[in-house]
């Protein structure tokens, strides 16, 4: 694909500065065009929250039987607790978060499409590639949006002052519509992996976000008709692709080593910028935020939230290596170092041990950390291929993908610096370790299901797989799994039930937002 060069040309050469950025003519600047699209990644970047702390995990993971919420006591971040427990308000800082955060990102997006789309003094090919970078971080953002709060007001133009207070919710069918005709034609402008810069949007990302969202729609909102033959084939035109690999070893996958390789379909960027605590920065919080905190004999770093589940752990079969790269626990080392990890009333006694960021990298600002995000990786589409495989009746591809991923698995070596003083992969003996799968019927669709549970854990994924399978109800009625005393997993249902929309749990619109766009909140906020 084509790339942006830098002008040579001097001062004096170039037309006078200062177009209005709502003008047709800034956008016929391939620089200007180039600066809009940039501002879309950074939007989707800023994981410190524009309101407060908000991280995919504290959705997917926290509110599921997977992950604690870990932190110095139940009131550290209480909003996240209130999440888990599905007694949030209108004011929960997290929703509102995410609600602004990505609001941002299509307002950026909008703006970027209605700008660069009718440029002409710059190579259509390279105008084409630009539109379908914003599109995708426009269908990313909605699907954000769609999987918290149902019904969202639908926007593919910026918002208009006279909208204000007279825009409505669109039905969840038609905002899928959206984010799926936006996928499509991003697959169309978008170059493949080894054409487009590393960390930008490609044909396979907005493929595989196509999958995800069609998967999503068969089994929680059943909007549009879908099936599986379209999982598995916008999978398959991925995996056919010859873009993409899993990585030899399993434990590199979310090292700075690990960054962009060929098992990442998509990751958000992240370097440091040290600029703090502001929405300009362009390093991520997540490192800070889910590092262990210590012990009193072994001093801690992080904040200690996401913490693995007993439940989480047990679900490892005997001797899988991926339990101690998922959950790591007291005196372990990590990058070298011995790990601080307590238990109480509000810790699990486990800490996110592949989310460690390695204290070489730590900046000097807490918040400015340079750990890329991994959104979507190449195992997962591997087994959304081989779930879609099993509904089709094709069991010996769904069997085949599964296997791939618990080769790749038994393959692995200890998570990095696991030696004292080391810093390096040391090998380890997985003789034995995770058998082929052979299974057949419901116990391989069982297989498929524990697979994506283990290899994907604490990506951000298990709440919605719970959802789309029907068992998020009995899974969070499980004991242990981090409620505060007092709390039932009964009462967290019932709590769940009152939040319904259309059979689906959905979290609070804003209250402020609300009220200034007159729109309807959801049930039980």
């Amino acid at each position: 694909m084509l790339t942006l060069a830098n002008s040579c040309a001097s001062f004096l050469e170039r037309d006078p500065q200062g177009q209005a950025v709502d003008t047709p003519v800034y956008y016929d600047d391939p620089e200007n065009a180039q600066m809009a699209v940039n501002a879309c990644y950074q939007a989707i970047a800023q994981d410190q929250g524009v309101v407060a702390h908000m991280q995919e995990w504290m959705f997917g993971e926290v509110m599921t039987d997977n992950s604690w919420k870990g932190g110095s006591d139940f009131g550290d971040m209480q909003d996240v607790q209130m999440l888990k427990e599905w007694n949030a308000v209108n004011i929960n800082g997290p929703s509102h978060s995410a609600w602004k955060t990505y609001y941002q990102a299509i307002h950026r997006a909008n703006t970027a499409i209605k700008g660069i789309s009718p440029a002409t003094s710059f190579d259509e090919e390279l105008r084409d590639q630009m539109v379908g970078e914003a599109l995708f971080i426009r269908a990313y953002s909605y699907f954000y949006l769609v999987r918290l709060f149902g019904p969202v007001p639908l926007f593919t133009e910026p918002v208009s002052p006279d909208q204000i207070g007279t825009v409505g919710r669109t039905p969840v069918k038609e905002v899928i519509a959206q984010i799926e005709a936006d996928l499509k034609m991003a697959a169309d402008y978008l170059g493949n992996r080894s054409e487009m810069d590393l960390g930008r949007a490609t044909s396979g990302a907005a493929q595989a976000y196509h999958a995800r969202v069609i998967m999503y729609d068969i089994g929680i909102w059943k909007s549009n008709d879908h099936t599986w033959q379209e999982v598995y084939d916008l999978t398959n035109a991925v995996i056919t692709s010859g873009q993409y690999t899993l990585a030899s070893n399993l434990a590199q996958v979310f090292e700075k080593d690990g960054e962009n390789t060929s098992g990442s379909i998509f990751e958000v960027q992240h370097t440091t910028s040290n600029t703090g605590w502001a929405n300009q920065n362009t390093g991520s919080t997540s490192p800070i935020l889910t590092a262990p905190r210590g012990t009193a004999d072994i001093k801690g770093w992080g904040w200690g939230f996401l913490n693995p589940t007993q439940d989480l752990v047990d679900e490892f079969e005997e001797n899988d290596p991926r339990l101690e790269w998922t959950a790591g626990q007291n005196g372990q080392f990590a990058h070298g170092i011995a790990q601080g990890v307590a238990e109480s009333q509000f810790l699990s006694g486990y800490f996110p041990r592949k989310m460690l960021m390695d204290a070489a990298l730590r900046p000097n600002e807490q918040s400015d950390n340079p750990q890329n995000q991994r959104k979507f990786r190449y195992a997962d589409v591997l087994l959304m291929n081989a779930e879609a495989a099993y509904y089709l009746g094709n069991e010996g591809i769904a069997r085949q993908r599964v296997n791939e991923v618990r080769d790749r698995a038994r393959n692995m070596t200890y998570p990095k610096g696991w030696s004292e003083g080391s810093n390096g992969y040391d090998s380890r003996d997985n003789a034995g370790a995770l058998p082929e799968v052979t299974a057949s019927g419901t116990d391989l669709l069982s297989a498929i299901h524990h697979e994506r549970r283990v290899e994907l854990a604490l990506e951000g994924l298990r709440f919605w797989d719970l959802l789309r399978t029907g068992q998020y109800a009995t899974a969070i009625q499980k004991d242990n799994i981090g409620y505060r005393e007092g709390t039932t997993g009964a009462n967290v249902v019932g709590n769940m039930n009152s939040k319904l929309l259309d059979g689906v749990p959905v979290l609070p619109i804003p209250a402020g937002e609300v009220a200034s766009f007159g729109l309807t909140q959801n049930p039980g906020y």
